[in-house]
């Protein structure tokens, strides 16, 4: 049976891989997304740094698991949410996350 949900949201790990000297430092973090219809991200230039930042900012519903420099918890917030949207490698992580888990469905079909 496929269960009808009027604002579905799914939580999944996010894989940030963080340029260091000479490679890679494979960060996790968990961020939770609301499914984004598809008219609504039709709106949205995924192509651009801009337009999925934009989108980003209506898919993502939280993120935890966040510390900060000084390895304290940092609460979820529109800022923090913004600041690392501005980060290339976590916005780019994010969106292949929120992706993955939308198509999983039908690449698996």
């Amino acid at each position: 049976m496929f269960k009808i949900i009027d604002e579905p949201t799914f939580t999944h790990p996010v894989e940030v891989l963080v340029p260091t000297d000479g490679g890679h430092e494979k960060q996790t973090f968990k961020a939770t997304f609301r499914v984004v219809s598809t008219d609504q991200s039709a709106e949205y230039d995924l192509n651009t740094a801009a337009g999925s930042a934009e989108f980003l900012k209506i898919a993502l519903v939280s993120m935890d698991e966040l510390l900060g420099a000084d390895d304290k918890p940092m609460p979820y917030n529109d800022a923090l949410r913004d600041r690392l949207l501005a980060v290339p490698y976590v916005r780019v992580a994010l969106g292949r996350t929120y992706f993955a888990a939308i198509t999983k469905a039908a690449v698996g079909n």
